[in-house]
């Protein structure tokens, strides 16, 4: 994933959180909204609960490498806020991929 194509200021973040729509399940939340221009954007937070700083920045590693496999396969123009779930340290990546893409499909759908 491109360093363009990511969310990183904290105000974009909190004014997402408090005013998009969400789609949840055991493992993620997605904050979410149509994107203005046809660019998708993805911001990715892990809260501290979830372990030590290189526990966090493996689990935004994985997330980001099931995200460039999703767009390359199913394009869409929505901006999402990703926050991983305590739950989701144990899961293997495939379990993780899958849990993530269906979360975004559901979001897909919604169109």
């Amino acid at each position: 994933m491109k360093k363009s194509e990511i969310i990183k200021k904290s105000k974009e973040f909190d004014r997402m959180i408090a005013t998009c729509p969400l789609k949840k399940n055991k493992y993620f939340l997605i904050f979410y909204e149509k994107s203005p221009d046809k660019n998708t954007l993805f911001g990715i937070a892990v809260p501290k609960k979830c372990g030590k700083a290189h526990l966090r920045n493996y689990l935004k590693r994985r997330t980001k490498e099931i995200l460039s496999f999703y767009k390359k396969n199913y394009p869409n123009s929505y901006n999402c806020i990703i926050i991983i779930r305590k739950g989701c340290i144990e899961l293997p990546y495939l379990e993780m991929q899958k849990h993530l893409i269906e979360l975004l499909m559901q979001i897909e759908k919604e169109k």
